[in-house]
């Protein structure tokens, strides 16, 4: 007579170890931190051909507080949730520069990768709180002219020819994923992107109120304009797609007929200040427009820019608009510390360490370390 063993289910769920690191999370977090292979090899004590196998099949666990440590995130950064976003499908030739020529190939893809990580850090955003869908044309304003393209998104926000409101607000009410960028990255000064349907914008917030608007309205110049256009165009030079851009912000900032409405003809240095108090712009900005509507005269646009280098105009803003801030990531972080969710929390739950999910948020999450916290 035999004896059929009958095992009872375990109370314990049975947890499949996963015996290697996401390869594509370690070549995503290497470029962030703007390392290459070679000195990651060097840090890590082990040859770059060991990390070209680690960002082609995986690393150890082993490795796990190695690499985090190095690269700056959290160890659950390479355990990747069935629900996370493919941050590796963001690649440098989705992403629109504002000073693509001032910066370098490891810049560039440094932010990017604090691009991949604003893609996690939104992805936890959403799933515990609900973001305004973007409501912009961009699908229907691919190819058109700045002034066209302008004139469509101002009848849509409504503010016929008055100055625009806050850009940062602005953007996020109409679905536009807002967020700055850490102190690694900023070379780039701003940039922009489309993933799986939704806008983002990256700003440098060092950088004065004013000139951070005119990054914003670009950037959505960018995304309207340009989506749709192949890097073979853009290499190609067949459109002068910075030009465009800038064009756009102009517009958009600095409506045509208010402005000829506003400036006479050889405006002077105080008007020319006057006008771009009301438009919210920077004071350079504000003479360049008024020389390409005709109310200065090349002279007289050489001279009011050399007057207001003199005035301190041309790296700041003197007595200018206060800094834009974030209502979504403000909002985030006030509601998460009524509800006692820590900065922890959402560090572990995103892989991103507590500096970098500060530098994303335009300083509304806390970092602390050492005993002092980064406000």
């Amino acid at each position: 007579m035999s004896v059929v063993k009958m095992e009872l289910p375990s109370p314990f769920p049975h947890v499949e170890q996963k015996t290697s690191l996401n390869p594509e999370r370690i070549r995503c977090a290497r470029e962030t931190a703007g390392l290459s292979k070679v000195q990651l090899a060097e840090s890590l004590g082990v040859t770059s051909r060991t990390v070209t196998n680690y960002e082609e099949v995986g690393a150890p666990v082993s490795q796990v507080a190695a690499l985090s440590n190095v690269l700056q995130v959290m160890p659950s950064f390479f355990s990747v949730s069935p629900s996370a976003p493919l941050i590796e499908d963001l690649s440098e030739g989705q992403v629109w520069f504002r000073s693509l020529r001032k910066s370098t190939v490891r810049q560039r893809r440094s932010s990017v990768g604090h691009g991949r990580n604003a893609l996690l850090f939104f992805k936890w955003i959403e799933d515990h709180f609900r973001l305004p869908e973007c409501d912009l044309p961009f699908a229907d304003s691919v190819g058109m002219r700045p002034d066209s393209a302008v004139t469509m998104l101002r009848a849509i926000l409504g503010y016929g020819e008055n100055p625009l409101p806050e850009m940062t607000s602005l953007a996020e009410a109409r679905g536009i994923r807002v967020f700055s960028l850490p102190t690694v990255g900023r070379e780039v000064d701003a940039f922009s992107f489309m993933f799986d349907g939704v806008p983002y914008v990256a700003v440098d917030t060092s950088k004065t109120a004013e000139r951070v608007r005119f990054d914003i309205a670009h950037e959505i110049g960018h995304l309207m304009m340009h989506e749709m256009v192949s890097e073979d165009v853009a290499a190609a030079g067949t459109r002068d797609i910075e030009s465009e851009t800038h064009s756009f912000a102009a517009n958009l900032l600095m409506p045509k007929r208010r402005v000829l409405g506003m400036v006479p003809a050889h405006a002077s240095v105080s008007q020319i200040l006057a006008a771009k108090r009301y438009f919210k712009v920077s004071a350079m900005a504000m003479a360049r427009r008024a020389y390409e509507l005709g109310r200065l005269s090349e002279w007289e646009y050489r001279q009011a820019c050399s007057e207001l280098t003199v005035q301190g105009y041309k790296n700041g803003e003197p007595r200018g608009l206060r800094p834009e801030q974030s209502k979504v990531f403000r909002f985030v972080a006030d509601t998460n510390r009524q509800k006692g969710i820590s900065v922890s929390m959402v560090s572990e739950e995103t892989g991103l360490v507590p500096q970098e999910l500060h530098g994303l948020s335009f300083g509304n999450i806390w970092a602390v370390t050492g005993g002092s916290s980064l406000s």
